[in-house]
């Protein structure tokens, strides 16, 4: 699931695959006895002082550069030490006492125990210290230093370059300790990082003139340290691979009703996406007859792809897609947009474009007030051979391409961080959980289609194929953390329900493995967020213009939409 993202990261872009209370139920009954003890000294002006203080310890370890986000101590004891001092955190905000609280603070508070023992839960179930090989491999890190593009001076990218590969031997002998029986497809998938990141070590290490004898040393000493850890990885740990990597019912209920603060368990939430997906595949076989009567929708989607901008033309069609949908946005008032906002296309950095073979998508960052947002398109290149190009192409067909601006840019994901980053509560802009952020996503391609911005047969088809592939994720994400599938079945499911090539079900069905929960906030999200507006409407009428609503929902923050709700239904702006 996502324990938090960092706020600026990057988001992927997959077509044909696809890159953080109600009752803590769980908590020990010891341990909310002792805090219940705690609460008196917490009366008063003190409870907001102590969660001031709380928020901002939370928001600053998100900002660039902070400990979480680049992790110097890699023993076992280190991981173990986070997970006391979230410990010692999660005591401390449910010993503030509520009382006297505005409702934003207060739905902040449950926010934030929601999310540390959440991520406490997970931490202890996953132990990735001891099941993720890859985990101790810094391959973002060390491509985006030996990108061509690097931003700072050749002497800035020798010098970041050496204190991390200085460090790398260290790093790696603490995961030779620390791994233990990992799953099978963690270690695979951390020999395939090794052996990328060696690649390019040895090869951006060409590029680098007139390094010191002791720059020198440092690169020679990684390079072996590298070697040495692939060879552990492919001679000792992948023999004893055997664990598991799914969560558990348990811990994925614990997310589930804690996180974020739904009334649903793992069973419950399985079969909304699959009624989810029987209903939308009886509307993309209804719209498919209309493009070609007789044939199944699975082919028509196929015969869509043909239709697809020249290799060299591709960043334009997204760009004027999204121009468009911008306009669009304003002239109807869907949202209110700050003056100079923009979205831009950009080639993927060289690095990069392995592990995105499409593209991400970057929002504005909460800390810095940009108004830009940045898609990164990944270049159709002449190494590839020609049947890989054709693929490629037919992934950024016509059809295709709107649905994206929508999503992505206009009022999706650009939009919705511009509008949370106006909300003067840093910790709202910070907190991005999916079953919001990604919720609003979907949300907004059938928003855009109800409006008439999406139009036509070949993109209704397409939209709807994306929400079957949303509805399926639902579906694997439950089956695969509680028991009921195996990764090779989730695999085959996508191949064959929502057709997928098998390279690219692979990589969807590893993220599933790797982040249980995070993929359902797309769907589950999105009929959340449906929820909340017809509420909305029933309760005050029809916004007039629908900015007045959209705005207001935005500003919140991509909080689980439950505690949304309280906030929006309980506000000055709804009364």
């Amino acid at each position: 699931m996502k324990v938090a993202r960092t706020p600026e990261s990057s988001r992927p872009i997959y077509n044909t695959r696809k890159c953080e209370i109600a009752v803590l139920r769980y908590i020990p009954l010891l341990l909310l006895v002792v805090l219940t003890a705690c609460g008196p000294g917490s009366s008063g002006p003190a409870n907001v002082e102590q969660l001031n203080r709380l928020a901002a310890q939370y928001v600053d370890q998100w900002r660039p550069g902070a400990p979480r986000v680049d992790r110097t101590e890699y023993s076992a004891l280190a991981f173990e030490q986070e997970i006391a001092s979230q410990k010692q955190t999660l005591q401390e905000l449910l010993a503030i006492d509520p009382h006297g609280l505005s409702l934003e603070q207060d739905l902040d508070r449950r926010l934030l125990i929601g999310i540390v023992s959440s991520d406490i839960n997970t931490a202890q179930r996953q132990r990735r210290w001891e099941n993720d090989a890859a985990l101790y491999v810094p391959g973002e890190a060390l491509g985006q230093l030996l990108e061509p593009e690097f931003a700072g001076t050749q002497e800035d990218r020798v010098k970041q370059l050496s204190a991390l590969l200085q460090a790398l031997p260290g790093r790696l002998e603490q995961g030779r300790q620390n791994l233990n029986r990992p799953p099978k497809r963690f270690t695979e998938a951390a020999i395939f990082q090794t052996q990328r990141s060696l690649n390019a070590l040895q090869q951006g290490r060409s590029g680098l003139a007139d390094l010191s004898d002791r720059d020198s040393e440092v690169f020679d000493r990684a390079d072996a340290a590298l070697s040495d850890y692939l060879t552990f990885l492919e001679s000792e740990l992948l023999p004893v691979s055997d664990g598991d990597w799914a969560l558990g019912r348990e811990a994925y209920d614990f997310i589930l009703q804690n996180r974020w603060h739904m009334d649903a368990d793992a069973e419950q939430i399985l079969q909304r996406g699959l009624r989810a997906f029987d209903e939308t595949e009886v509307l993309a076989q209804e719209v498919a007859e209309r493009i070609e009567p007789g044939r199944h929708w699975t082919e028509v989607y196929e015969r869509l792809k043909d239709d697809h901008p020249e290799a060299a033309d591709i960043k334009q069609a997204y760009q004027q897609q999204m121009d468009a949908a911008q306009s669009f946005v304003l002239e109807h008032s869907v949202l209110t947009l700050p003056p100079g906002e923009k979205v831009i296309t950009l080639d993927t950095p060289p690095a990069m474009r392995r592990s995105s073979p499409f593209g991400t998508f970057q929002t504005a960052s909460p800390f810095d007030g940009g108004l830009e947002g940045r898609l990164y398109l990944t270049p159709i290149e002449q190494w590839m051979p020609p049947e890989q190009q054709a693929e490629r192409l037919r992934s950024h067909h016509t059809a295709w391409i709107p649905v994206i601006a929508v999503h992505e840019a206009y009022p999706g994901h650009h939009a919705q961080a511009l509008k949370v980053n106006e909300n003067p509560n840093m910790l709202r802009r910070v907190i991005r959980e999916s079953i919001f952020s990604e919720g609003w996503g979907l949300f907004t391609e059938e928003l855009m289609f109800e409006l008439g911005f999406l139009q036509g047969d070949d993109v209704r088809l397409t939209q709807l194929r994306n929400r079957l592939w949303r509805a399926a994720r639902v579906i694997l994400d439950v089956s695969l953390h509680t028991g009921r599938l195996e990764f090779d079945e989730a695999v085959a499911f996508l191949v064959e329900k929502v057709r997928f090539e098998p390279y690219a079900a692979e990589l969807e069905v590893g993220i599933y493995i790797r982040e249980p929960t995070y993929v359902l906030g797309y769907l589950i999200g999105m009929q959340e967020i449906e929820s909340i507006r017809a509420d909305y409407i029933e309760r005050h009428g029809e916004p007039e213009p629908a900015s007045e609503f959209y705005d207001a929902l935005l500003r919140i923050g991509s909080i689980p939409p439950a505690l949304l709700r309280e906030e929006l239904m309980n506000s000055d702006f709804s009364q």
